[in-house]
């Protein structure tokens, strides 16, 4: 693997974790990142990050590149983040029904990190497809040969 693929791959990192919290990127520490985003994403957090790895895997250990490996592995993380999704509407659902007797404010005050968790799940599964893609683009412009 080259020092820019490698700097690539954290650049998607950083992106995530831009996207979540600003101040994750004034200290390098990888497993606070994973923590910190595992807890905000949810629980389609796990299978995202394993397809995230397995698209790097991949991408880089084989002689011959597959893009239909690729492009499962996009699909596959953006149905899981929309699964994701589906879940957190659900759960902020849950929590403004139990919540109604604290008033209306409380009530949506009260789902809003279930909201959060499911935009950041499903953000999480395109920015995991759109690694993909940009995989494919870098094996496609180095002339790798492609079996399909």
């Amino acid at each position: 693997m080259k020092t820019r693929d490698i700097i690539l791959a954290f650049g998607f990192g950083a992106v995530a974790c831009y996207m979540l919290d600003t101040q994750m990127l004034a200290s390098f520490n990888p497993m606070m990142w994973l923590t910190t985003i595992a807890q905000k994403v949810g629980v389609t957090f796990y299978p995202l990050i394993i397809l995230s790895m397995w698209s790097l895997y991949s991408a880089y250990s084989q002689e011959t590149f597959s893009p239909t490996t690729q492009g499962y592995i996009a699909t596959t993380a953006q149905r899981i983040g929309l699964l994701g999704t589906v879940i957190g509407l659900v759960t902020a659902t849950m929590a403004i029904g139990t919540n109604l007797s604290s008033g209306a404010a409380g009530a949506v005050s009260g789902a809003l990190p279930a909201v959060g968790e499911a935009l950041l799940s499903t953000a999480m599964g395109f920015v995991i497809a759109l690694q993909c893609d940009f995989i494919i683009y870098l094996k496609l412009e180095k002339g790798h040969e492609l079996h399909i």
